[in-house]
């Protein structure tokens, strides 16, 4: 337990410039050495890299390849494009400087834009996810140009990614589908990581949050588009000098490749892995009008009362609706947001859904929700699930789903001066009704991100 002085977090106080580190892709993690709070500036070693050497076979096909696997094909789900450092794409528009990250469907790249003279990232889909696309089985690049184009003077606009240009190209793997986007700076997450505390000012957490309801206002009321996937790795800070930082860091450290084992033959392939080398920002947060939270990733994103798949949320972030199979939109959204500022003051999760016994993960998850928040769920819809997933004496699950899970305490026992950073009792009072509000059971009851934009909280907060 902290002192029940308020407490004053290193973010509002000897910080004033903190170790910015560029997130596109989860795994990344951020090493920060602080020096004294008396310090102006944090002095930093460089985020730790993959080992440049790896282990592989005599085979190519058995390759234990250190981040996306190069020989995978499209029907296998891959079909990765090896980008190498200083190619050109788009008929020489854009010159690869840097991989900034991977995923299971793309990687990431920084390039330069000869057209617009401006630093760019540039998402690479495999040969698998562009052909997802063009048989109209994943939605990103369609919804990326709705909310580019929908309505760009809208005051959360610019708290969403846009696309900034597309593109396609031919490789032995297949098409690949390009897209263009700004350079975002770290995320939530990312930032978390790199500080030796974890847990956030409530402060600096209602302006990410009023941030994010921007952007979600934009998304629902514009766009009428549910992110579905909202979650602190999707959520990144745009710099406003960002170009200006890029340029610093590329003649400060050249991009990486991974040492390739001498037993394979160079035409077995003809290219070496890229390390992903995340950019280093350094920014006055005193400064913080320049920093804005961006909402980035329509990879599942859904059109308002269209479901394109099934599971939808990461699961901890999971609604009530979602699990109980009901209708659900926008409001989920909303949920999850409410279970990140917890997570944001806490550095807990909210909820830890795992099996207990015979009781399913979905049934402890939805007896936590009752716990933690103190409202019960729908007595029709706990019965519709019931029947739907053929339990028996589901109220007697919850039950003792709820009773054995004892150090789960409602969200006011873990939210107080003493647990959190904050400027004392009216903060942490404003903190906590404004998250119990987006943790309502019932959806309906949940307010929309413009209306939550109108709660006092937020009114001198930029």
């Amino acid at each position: 337990m902290l002192s029940s002085v308020p407490i004053r977090h290193p973010l509002r106080t000897g910080l004033s410039r903190v170790l910015l580190a560029r997130a596109l892709s989860p795994g990344f993690r951020i090493v920060s050495r602080p020096l004294s709070s008396t310090s102006s500036r944090i002095f930093q070693q460089p985020p730790h890299l993959p080992d440049v050497t790896y282990q592989a076979s005599n085979y190519p096909e058995a390759l234990g390849w250190p981040e996306e696997d190069l020989t995978a094909t499209a029907d296998e789900g891959a079909g990765f494009y090896p980008l190498r450092l200083g190619e050109a794409l788009d008929h020489e528009r854009f010159v690869i400087t840097r991989k900034l990250g991977w995923g299971g469907y793309s990687t990431v790249w920084l390039a330069r834009d000869r057209k617009e003279n401006r630093h760019v990232a540039i998402k690479v889909l495999s040969a698998f996810a562009s052909r997802e696309i063009k048989e109209g089985r994943l939605a990103e690049l369609e919804l990326l140009r709705k909310v580019t184009n929908a309505s760009p003077n809208h005051r959360g606009a610019g708290h969403v990614i846009r696309l900034l240009h597309e593109f396609t190209f031919e490789s032995s793997a297949g098409q690949h589908v390009c897209l263009v986007t700004d350079v975002l700076s770290y995320s939530a997450s990312g930032l978390q990581s790199q500080l030796q505390d974890p847990r956030l000012p409530l402060a600096f957490i209602l302006r990410l949050t009023k941030h994010v309801l921007k952007g979600l206002e934009y998304l629902h009321d514009e766009c009428k588009v549910v992110h579905s996937d909202l979650k602190p790795g999707n959520i990144l800070l745009l710099p406003s000098d960002v170009n200006e930082v890029i340029i610093h860091e590329l003649s400060a450290q050249v991009g990486k490749f991974y040492g390739f084992p001498k037993v394979i033959q160079p035409k077995e392939p003809p290219f070496h892995p890229v390390v992903s080398s995340p950019l280093i920002f350094h920014l006055d947060t005193s400064k913080d009008a320049g920093l804005d939270w961006v909402i980035v990733d329509m990879g599942h994103a859904h059109p308002q009362g269209e479901h394109l798949s099934k599971l939808v949320q990461p699961y901890a972030l999971r609604a009530p609706e979602v699990i109980l199979g009901l209708e659900w939109g926008t409001a989920i959204d909303i949920w999850s947001l409410g279970c990140m500022m917890y997570e944001f003051a806490t550095s807990s999760w909210l909820f830890w859904p795992e099996a207990m016994g015979d009781i399913s993960s979905d049934v402890v998850h939805l007896a936590q929700m009752t716990r933690r928040t103190g409202q019960d769920h729908d007595d029709v819809a706990l019965k519709q699930y019931e029947i739907r997933e053929k339990h028996h004496d589901l109220h007697g699950m919850l039950k003792r789903a709820t009773m054995g899970d004892a150090e789960l305490l409602p969200i006011e026992s873990e939210l107080n001066e003493s647990t959190v950073y904050s400027d004392g009792a009216g903060e942490v009072a404003s903190f906590v009704r404004i998250m119990r509000s987006f943790l309502a059971l019932d959806p309906a009851k949940r307010p929309r991100a413009a209306e939550a934009l109108r709660d006092p909280a937020f009114m001198d907060i930029p």
